[in-house]
């Protein structure tokens, strides 16, 4: 079995994640943390039992990262080392720490933390996490968060053909499979839509399918939806009917358009919450469940009894069934969203002031933003 390998770093830090032990090691200058931190990426994507051998020489397999390794403190607050401009929210220390005690990688907590640095609302990166702890919002190994929301059914929700592509599309993905490797076809008898393999276009008794009844291509047929292309299937929301959701996509609006007064439970922006939330809205409702990134929370209001938040972007990833207090949580696609959040990064790292003018805030944003950029996932 491969191993999974994941590297972190922080100026001459660098921390090695092996499964779910995490390591440290600290070189003397940042050409050889850079210079070892590439040798891990390398490994990372052929992690061979040679490779890791090799990997375990150079690091002191003695010494498991601890708190101290990742943490400085000023005045009673804790920060990430080389990450300074705010401190790590007490919550989300707490979990950290339990997280290491019990052996497990906290690699996903400190993305979440990096991304929640790129939030410009001082309350949002304060209490984000809180409000999370206390509903059980899943964090992905990325640093987004799962969260969930009602739409409305439109007339082209439930479209045949419209609906099996996303539908097979996510399928596929969660099994570890390429779409692109599928082509959608029609069987000519019973009419049903299915996704074979396109070396083999046969049917289930091994004849061959006729052209009249080959779609096309899944993963083309994806992205024509995508790019409106082609009609897809399609939500709106409860209260203008005018947002146009549909899975695999993101649904964005200006951040300078959404209210980000935590004490205005109800108001201007992009509403995500917990399963029992979106519950409430019941008839005729479906359940969405997102990827969201912490760099686009715009408000956590202080009244938790809503159950949700206000965000400027979400990620639609997948429906949920919520039937009989069962929550049947789809797979996550952080590598999908990852090319939305690249587009957003690029455009932060351009209007940022010039490097030579950084100031400790800027210089740390800049760092997370080179980091994300060419981090893989």
């Amino acid at each position: 079995m491969l191993n999974k390998v994941t590297a972190l770093r922080h100026n001459k830090l660098v921390h090695v994640i092996i499964d779910e032990n995490m390591y440290a090691k600290e070189f003397e200058s940042n050409a050889d943390a850079t210079g070892f931190y590439k040798r891990v990426e390398s490994i990372s994507s052929n992690p061979t039992e040679v490779n890791i051998c090799s990997l375990m020489t150079d690091l002191d397999m003695g010494l498991q990262l601890s708190m101290e390794d990742l943490l400085t403190r000023k005045k009673g607050k804790f920060y990430l080392k080389g990450y300074e401009s705010a401190a790590i929210p007490d919550d989300l220390l707490a979990r950290m720490k339990t997280e290491l005690d019990s052996g497990k990688s906290i690699s996903p907590l400190i993305n979440f933390f990096k991304l929640l640095l790129l939030n410009p609302d001082t309350h949002v990166r304060r209490d984000l996490f809180k409000f999370m702890k206390h509903y059980d919002f899943p964090i992905t190994d990325n640093g987004y968060f799962i969260g969930y929301r009602a739409c409305k059914q439109t007339n082209k929700t439930y479209s045949a053909v419209t609906n099996f592509v996303p539908k097979e599309y996510l399928m596929l993905k969660a099994e570890g499979l390429n779409p692109a490797d599928y082509t959608a076809v029609k069987d000519p008898d019973g009419g049903e839509l299915k996704a074979v393999l396109t070396e083999v276009i046969t049917d289930d008794s091994g004849n061959f399918i006729a052209p009249e009844n080959v779609l096309g291509n899944l993963q083309q047929m994806f992205e024509d939806q995508n790019n409106g292309l082609v009609e897809a299937p399609e939500f709106t929301d409860f209260f203008s009917g005018k947002t146009k959701v549909r899975l695999g996509g993101t649904v964005s609006m200006p951040r300078n358009e959404c209210d980000n007064n935590p004490n205005n439970a109800c108001s201007r922006g992009l509403h995500i919450g917990t399963p029992q939330y979106v519950k409430n809205y019941g008839g005729n409702s479906a359940y969405i469940a997102c990827l969201v990134n912490p760099m686009n929370v715009v408000a956590v209001p202080t009244d938790y009894s809503y159950m949700k938040m206000r965000v400027c972007e979400y990620y639609a990833y997948g429906m949920l069934d919520l039937s009989n207090d069962v929550e049947i949580r789809t797979p996550y696609f952080e590598i999908d969203y990852k090319t939305w959040e690249e587009r957003e990064l690029n455009e932060m790292l351009e209007e940022l002031s010039p490097a030579k003018e950084d100031t400790e805030v800027t210089a740390g944003i800049r760092q997370i933003i080179s980091e994300r950029l060419h981090m893989s996932v």
